[in-house]
């Protein structure tokens, strides 16, 4: 007699299900909106943002003070060119023509006075307006330096014995700077001596 019980029927396997009280048991959590998790989240975000504009902060602070130094090396470079620029012209204006000269008409501290083949060329340091002027005979003065900058300085005669004629130039050149800025003091100072080699 065969024993039909599902144990012993091939291709069945038992499977044993289990409700109520002993069966499994979920439960459901609920994260609410005050939940740890979610507070520790949101602090972090806070802190992150804050980190975030305190680096932005520096960097643009960084950057504003390296373009005030840029803009503070340009200005004082330019400064500093000026002042070269006219230091070379005044000094090439002025050996050129004593050197063409052929004798001093007449010499003061302030006040230098050609003979020239033409007319007689005179320079003359304006020390109420800080400048130099050259004046070719009966002509208007002529400014020789540039309006951005002060100029002042003396001539010396330095003449021996009548054998060599030589002037000695005193210069004292400054940028403009009304207001004082320390980005637009700029000075020098040269001395050298010319002789006229165009004597008759």
């Amino acid at each position: 007699m065969r024993n039909n019980s599902p144990k012993n029927q091939k291709g069945f396997t038992q499977h044993h299900f289990y409700s109520g009280k002993s069966g499994l048991n979920l439960k459901r959590v609920k994260s609410g909106a005050g939940s740890p998790s979610t507070s520790s989240g949101a602090g972090f975000t806070l802190i992150e943002l804050i980190i975030y504009l305190a680096i932005v902060a520096m960097i643009l602070t960084s950057i504003s003070y390296l373009i005030l130094d840029i803009l503070g090396g340009q200005t004082k470079n330019y400064a500093g060119q000026e002042i070269n620029f006219n230091l070379r012209f005044i000094s090439n204006n002025l050996t050129k023509d004593i050197r063409s000269a052929q004798d001093i008409s007449s010499l003061t501290a302030d006040t230098l006075i050609l003979t020239m083949p033409g007319d007689d060329i005179t320079y003359n340091f304006d020390s109420g307006n800080n400048i130099l002027t050259r004046q070719l005979g009966a002509a208007t003065p002529a400014d020789v330096n540039s309006n951005e900058v002060e100029v002042t300085g003396s001539f010396t005669d330095l003449s021996y014995l009548n054998r060599t004629k030589n002037v000695g130039i005193s210069l004292i050149i400054n940028y403009k700077n009304p207001d004082n800025l320390p980005d637009y003091n700029s000075s020098t100072t040269a001395e050298f001596a010319v002789e006229l080699r165009g004597r008759r």
